[in-house]
């Protein structure tokens, strides 16, 4: 398949670069490796562990800490870019949008995609608590020593929740998805019902879509009445869903 994108490339005079192909594998993936001819000369594509794909770190572990990490310092950034505005401003409203439009983006960068477990939804609540203090210009010290609560945080800052809105992100992506038509791989997959196989001995760990099963799906009792990608199809029914969720 990569062969033959390079075979495409030449007859349109584009050109991949081998530098920057990388290949990333799955443990069911063939070991073999992967070379491409240019020019009649073959070069060998590099295996890699991890790589920076537009803007998120992906691993072979699905392994989502490392990413966060890069949307903590991320955020970090964007806010010491910007401290000095945001100190002038004296209207809170105006700097909670500048905040919202700026940090809050860089921290939940492809969120939408992210398989959220409870650590790590803490994790990113955490970050996002101590960006608000030093917005704000109060530190943990004086937090704690004025007995002011996250609540209290917030009407000062009058910034978004950083859950909420990365729910509403990943709601809005899940319902595009299944309302596509085109057989892409992100629809298929998630139609996908795997036939004769057997998961490992163990805890599975989370998937993308489970939330979306615990929370969005109908059930009576124990009986699936309507599934969550059922729903995700009928455009006005997920957009009430989505303001339940995030209101």
């Amino acid at each position: 398949m990569l062969q033959e994108l390079v075979n495409s490339c030449e007859t349109v005079g584009l050109e991949i670069n081998a530098n920057k192909t990388k290949v990333l594998r799955n443990k069911f993936a063939s070991s073999h490796q992967i070379n491409i001819r240019k020019n009649n000369t073959m070069t060998a594509i590099e295996d890699v562990e991890e790589y920076v794909y537009l803007g998120r770190l992906l691993n072979t572990k699905n392994d989502l800490e490392p990413e966060i990490h890069r949307r903590r310092r991320s955020a970090w950034a964007a806010l010491n870019n910007i401290k000095n505005t945001t100190d002038a401003l004296t209207c809170p409203k105006i700097r909670a949008q500048l905040f919202d439009s700026i940090v809050l983006p860089a921290l939940t960068y492809g969120s939408e995609t992210w398989t959220f477990t409870k650590a790590l939804s803490e994790r990113v609540r955490i970050t996002h608590a101590a960006l608000e203090r030093k917005l704000v210009g109060i530190t943990l010290t004086e937090q704690r020593e004025k007995d002011l609560h996250r609540e209290d945080i917030r009407k000062m800052s009058q910034v978004k929740d950083p859950l909420v809105f990365i729910t509403k992100r990943k709601l809005g992506w899940a319902g595009h998805v299944m309302r596509r038509n085109d057989n892409r791989w992100t629809t298929l997959l998630q139609e996908w019902i795997p036939r004769n196989e057997k998961r490992p001995v163990g805890r599975p760990p989370m998937r993308w879509a489970d939330s979306l099963r615990k929370e969005i799906s109908v059930r009576q009792g124990t009986q699936l009445i309507e599934p969550w990608s059922t729903i995700a199809k009928d455009r006005k029914k997920w957009i009430a869903v989505i303001r339940a969720h995030t209101n």
